[in-house]
Order: structure tokens, then sequence, then C-alpha cells
């Protein structure tokens, strides 16, 4: 587990966003991502799929990630 990740709920992440749901963000948004076992980071969308469940981000000093619908990783939009 990366130990500046955050374990619990951030209160700024307000709204998880099912897959089917990622065409609603915008890039340059800010969102927190959830991954099983490593906790919440924060992220920007750099890139969203309109046909399919895909989600380009780009991680504060961890580089940019491609998300699939798949995969064992939870978006949630920040308010």
């Amino acid at each position: 587990m990366r130990p500046d990740a955050e374990l619990h709920h951030p209160a700024t992440a307000a709204t998880p966003l099912a897959p089917h749901r990622w065409t609603e963000l915008a890039p340059g948004e800010e969102v927190w991502v959830e991954r099983a076992g490593y906790g919440f980071d924060a992220a920007h969308v750099d890139e969203v799929s309109q046909h399919q469940e895909l989600l380009w981000v780009e991680f504060a000093g961890q580089g940019r990630r491609l998300l699939c619908g798949g995969d064992p990783v939870q978006v949630w939009a920040k308010d």
C-alpha cells in the first residue's frame, strides 16, 4: 500500500461513478480513484472515451493511467 494514499473515503469524494457514467466527466476535472487495497488517490481526468468504459487519468507524481470499466477501481467525482 502506498504510505501517502488515503485509506478512508476523502471528505471531498462525494459521488461514486459507475463506469457507464464516466462519460459525464470532462478533461481536467478532478476525481478520486479508489484502487482495491491501495486507498484513494487524487487525479485529473485526461481523456474520456465516449463509446466505451475507458478513462485516462493523470495522477500527481505517478503519471498517466488508463482505467477500464472492468478494473478493480472506483472513480469518485469531487465536490
